[in-house]
Formats: structure tokens, sequence, C-alpha cells
């Protein structure tokens, strides 16, 4: 009997997700000052009609999600996470460079605009395939259909608003938990979370390895090549060999940038949306832990209440009640739908990683065996 791996167990029992009201693309990106605006193309998902072509920036994103935050009930909802914030100006890109060429380079890298464009549409996508923001057809309207951005109200959060948020998190974020399943949960994210975030910058810190070590074929290669300066016969057979040998070093710096650039699109955006995603499952672990507490409070309350005060403390013990039940209820659905995602999309990535390595290392190896060729063909 044929195994089946978990993989496809998984496949077999997820549901299949929400039809969304719009399909978006998002091809590119112009920067205007220090802003980089966003063209997001809208299609009709059932016709594929194309309905339009709108302008965002990031902070257009941050209140489509405050308003989706807002104008539904989002306890028990694991929201999909907002990209990073795109850094545009002269003194992050000379600190991104250094970052990732050393700090000795004098030049420029340029602008990755494709890879915030990248986020952008998936986090997009993500909200429109989700099961309720997805259905959120006034929000998602004026935000993909109208050609005037929405207003950019600057989300602020004061010192004390910052405060009060520590304080609370740390009064109810070890709240011990009745359900034995939601306080495994809560264990369980915190150190995935950790996990999934230190798996992500190690992979970066990789592909910035892999870079520099590009960049250093690069500079050999160069270095060969320059080295045609003396015409005597043993001179002219020496820099013959020293400028195939320097295609080859051309070639492997291909070949790394290759990798690099596959690297990143297979695997590492996907570590990176998942360590982003396991900040959405503790916020809605805390949001559940948060009504545990007032539900806890109130039967507390109700049991020391006086009888002219009991039916206001029924009624608040009733309602907090329902509250947690609803969410809790909500929160089981939503975290097994992540973690059967979750394994799927791994799957995926690991297996586009891989085959994309193989078929790098291939072409590598082609032509440097074609160099390899042309050097013993030379007559020393």
């Amino acid at each position: 009997m044929e195994e089946v791996t978990e993989a496809e167990a998984v496949r077999n029992n997820v549901k299949g997700p929400v039809q969304p009201l719009f399909s978006v693309k998002v091809p590119d990106a112009v920067k205007n000052g220090e802003t980089l605006q966003f063209n997001i193309k809208v299609f009709k998902t059932d016709t594929d009609e194309e309905i339009g072509t709108v302008s965002r920036q990031y902070e257009d994103l941050e209140w489509l999600q405050h308003c989706l935050m807002t104008e539904n009930e989002i306890n028990g909802l694991i929201l999909p996470p907002l990209p990073a914030r795109p850094e545009t100006d002269a003194k992050a890109a000379e600190k991104n460079t250094k970052k990732q060429l050393g700090s000795s380079t004098n030049v420029l890298m340029a602008d990755e605009f494709h890879v915030h464009c990248h986020s952008v549409e998936k986090y997009l996508l993500l909200v429109l395939e989700h099961e309720v923001l997805g259905r959120d057809k006034d929000t998602l309207s004026n935000f993909l259909c109208q050609q005037e951005p929405p207003i950019r109200a600057k989300l602020k959060r004061g010192i004390m608003s910052r405060l009060s948020s520590v304080v609370e998190e740390a009064r109810k974020g070890q709240h011990r938990d009745i359900d034995e399943y939601f306080h495994k949960q809560r264990e369980w994210s915190i150190e995935y979370s950790k996990a999934a975030k230190e798996t992500s910058q190690n992979f970066n810190r990789m592909l910035i390895a892999q870079m520099r070590l590009a960049g250093c074929y690069g500079h050999l290669a160069t270095a060969m090549s320059a080295m045609d300066v003396y015409r005597d016969p043993t001179s002219v057979q020496m820099n013959m060999l020293l400028s195939k040998t320097a295609e080859g070093m051309e070639d492997s710096k291909r070949g790394m940038e290759v990798l690099c650039g596959n690297d990143e699109r297979t695997l590492g955006r996907l570590l990176d949306l998942y360590a982003r995603y396991m900040d959405s499952v503790k916020e809605m672990l805390f949001r559940r832990t948060t009504l545990l507490v007032t539900f806890e409070d109130a039967t507390r309350a109700l049991e020391k209440a006086k009888p002219v005060k009991k039916a206001a403390a029924e009624e608040a013990k009733a309602s907090s009640q329902k509250a947690y039940e609803s969410c809790s209820t909500v929160a089981k659905k939503e975290l097994k739908s992540f973690m059967q995602q979750r394994i799927i999309s791994f799957e995926g990535g690991l297996s586009k990683f891989a085959e994309c390595q193989i078929k790098t290392a291939r072409d590598t190896y082609t032509l440097l065996v074609r160099t390899l060729k042309a050097v013993k063909e030379l007559d020393m």
C-alpha cells in the first residue's frame, strides 16, 4: 500500500479557499521622492477582466489593515501580516549595500522594488482570500477600485498608549489558560516564532554571504583579465590561460547570482512571511487570553455581587462568556487552517528551492566544464 505523506494528508483535508472578490497583481513600483508608489492592477475574479490600475503607498496598506480590523469582528482570527516597510532614502540604500557587499564597497546596489512589489501583492492576495476579511466588500472595493487613495490618517501610538499595551501584555500574557489546548498553543507560538525569525535572519545572512562570494568572483575575474600587459611568447600564453580562467570566474559569479535570486524567491520570502505570520498568531492568542481574563473577572464579580447588582453582574458574565467561547471556537478553526496551510506552503517552497539549487548547479557545472576544456586545449 502506498504511503501517504503528511503534506498529502493535509491537502486532502483542506477546504478550498474563499472565492476572492478581486484578483490583483503588483507589476512595478515608482519612487516619488522618499515615497514608493505601488501600481496595483485589479481584476474581476470570475472573468479576469481588468478593472483598472490604482497607485498606493505603504501608509495606504496600514490604513487598509486598520479599517479591516475595526470594521470586522477579528477575535479568533489570524490576520495576514503587513509586509516590511520599504526603505527608499539614500542612507538606507547605502546601509543595505554595505551590509550585503561589505563596508569597503564604493558602489550602491540597485533598488530592489520587485521584492517590495511581491510582498505587497502577497499581502493583498492573503486578505482577499481570507474567509472573513475577504468578504468586506465595501472596504476592499474602496481601496482597490477608487482611483484616489484613502485618507492617509497617520496611525500614531503615543507613549502612554504603548506603555499601557506593555503593562497589559505583562499582566495577561502569562495568565494560565483554562483550556490545555490553547495553553500549549501559546507556548508553541512563542517558541516557533523565535525559531522562525532566527531561521529567516540566518537564511538572509547566508544569501548575503553568497552575494559577497559572487562579488569576489567578479573582482578576481577582472584582475585576471587586466594582466594582458607583456607581449613576449611566454606572457602571451599565460595571459590566454588567465583570460580563460577569468571566463570561468565570470561563469561562477553568474551562477552564484542566479542561486541567490532563486533562494530569495523560493525560500527567503516564505520564511519571512511565516516569521511575520507568527506575530499575528501570538496577537490572536493574546486577544483570546484578554477575553478569558475578562470572563474570569466577571465570574468573580458575580460571586461577590450584592443582590441589587446581581442582575447586572449576571449579564456581564453572560456577555463575556459568549465573547470568550465564540473567540475560542473561531481560534481553533483558524489555528487548524493555519497549520495545514503552513505545511503545504513549506512543502512547495522547499521543493522549488531544491529544484532551483539542482538546476543552477547543473548549469554552472556545464559552463565550468566548457571553460576547463578550453584551458586544456591551450598549447602551453
